[in-house]
């Protein structure tokens, strides 16, 4: 027993014996959390209805729906929507998305592991990078709010991009790379840009270029398939093959709300606001009264990214072939880019910029090829810290809620 438990501390010689037991204790620990679950609000539960009603709208308004010639849609990308088929098939809308999203977070651990695996080994920062990716990072706020398709989405699409990561890493099957591929970008448009991170493992690292045009143009028609549906999904909701329903949102902030009115969607006058909440924006209580001492609970603009999980900064320490590391680089640049000029940082959210998760999994990358190069109990403790920080702030809201 001793040694089972040994090889679940360090990640060692995983069995499916071992992923039952990690399965049913991250169960349990969220076992309060979704039974308490009763709110009916996850758009991708009330798209995948209207699915199974024939329909393309939604019957009725709800957070974060769009608005367009007297009919409520769902402008998010659909694949989350398409995830919830069965389950509201066989449940109806009576769906437990936080549910649902645990057991999707337990295929994501057992993915990330292989993923792991793959890059470092079985090295004693592998327990530590699995444990700040779930646990200490803005993905942990994602799934405890999956009831809402925000949350839910990032959770969908975090197993999609470790799909692709374990694919590129293993057999490079280019169908298999552009199903995985598509499937993130309709769940998650800023993930177009892993296409950089595609062209490296099947264009840039063949020594072969014309067996590495070949693989492209693979796994590009595979990626073609499967979101050329998504295009007419478009056109046939709003006259538009690119129009995804964005413009049409009915923003319940005021701030947002004259934000988009005066700048649009996407603006260079975003971007100092953005910045300052992705890198630089320390962890913020609030607090009210006339005399300001009572708690009045967690800013949810969030905390940055370096300040809630400081263990990425590992990335930076990276060590791989030059061209590895430019196109895994740009891709999270760009995905960068967009983020910073959107028109929000992910409000509302509590410890994270959500945002971030877009482009997290292929920075974990560089994170687990970084902390072979800064001390162990470096690691350790940024990590430590990390999910404390989440910890103590989940506690927070929760009480102030």
């Amino acid at each position: 027993m001793n040694k089972f438990l040994s090889e679940i501390f360090h990640l060692e010689n995983i069995t499916w014996k071992h992923w039952l037991f990690i399965f049913s204790g991250f169960i349990l620990i969220h076992t309060p959390i979704f039974l308490s679950d009763n709110l009916n609000t996850n758009l991708a539960v009330h798209q995948a209805l209207g699915f199974l009603e024939k329909r393309l709208d939604i019957p009725n308004y709800y957070w974060d729906a769009a608005v367009f010639e007297g009919k409520n849609y769902v402008s998010f990308p659909p694949f989350p929507s398409i995830v919830m088929l069965p389950v509201v098939a066989i449940f109806g809308n009576h769906v437990n998305s936080l549910l649902v999203s645990i057991l999707i977070t337990c295929l994501s651990m057992f993915l990330f592991e292989q993923l792991l695996t793959r890059i470092i080994g079985n090295e004693p920062s592998k327990k530590w990078i699995f444990l700040g990716f779930f646990f200490g990072s803005g993905y942990w706020i994602c799934l405890l709010t999956s009831h809402h398709i925000n949350g839910f989405a990032h959770i969908v699409c975090t197993t999609t991009l470790f799909l692709l990561l374990l694919e590129l890493t293993g057999k490079q099957r280019t169908g298999l790379v552009g199903l995985y591929f598509g499937l993130a970008f309709l769940t998650r448009q800023m993930t177009i840009f892993y296409g950089l991170v595609i062209l490296y493992y099947l264009f840039t690292n063949q020594t072969d270029k014309r067996v590495g045009f070949i693989k492209l143009v693979s796994a590009a028609t595979s990626f073609l398939a499967v979101c050329t549906p998504y295009f007419l999904f478009n056109h046939l909701r709003f006259h538009n093959f690119l129009d995804t329903g964005y413009e049409y949102l009915q923003y319940q902030s005021a701030t947002i709300h004259h934000r988009v009115e005066k700048f649009g969607l996407f603006s260079i006058n975003y971007f100092p606001s953005n910045f300052y909440h992705m890198f630089l924006k320390g962890h913020n209580l609030i607090f009210k009264g006339k005399d300001l001492l009572s708690l009045g609970g967690v800013d949810q603009f969030g905390t940055s990214l370096l300040m809630a999980s400081p263990f990425v900064i590992c990335s930076v320490k990276a060590r791989a072939e030059r061209y590895f590391l430019v196109h895994f680089w740009l891709a999270i640049g760009f995905i960068l880019v967009g983020v910073l000029l959107y028109h929000n940082n992910g409000w509302m959210q509590v410890n994270a910029q959500r945002f971030s998760l877009d482009f997290l999994p292929a920075l974990m990358v560089l994170v687990a090829l970084g902390s072979k190069e800064i001390p162990y109990w470096l690691l350790r403790a940024f990590v430590i810290f990390s999910i404390g920080l989440n910890c103590f702030s989940f506690l927070v809201h929760a009480v102030t809620s």
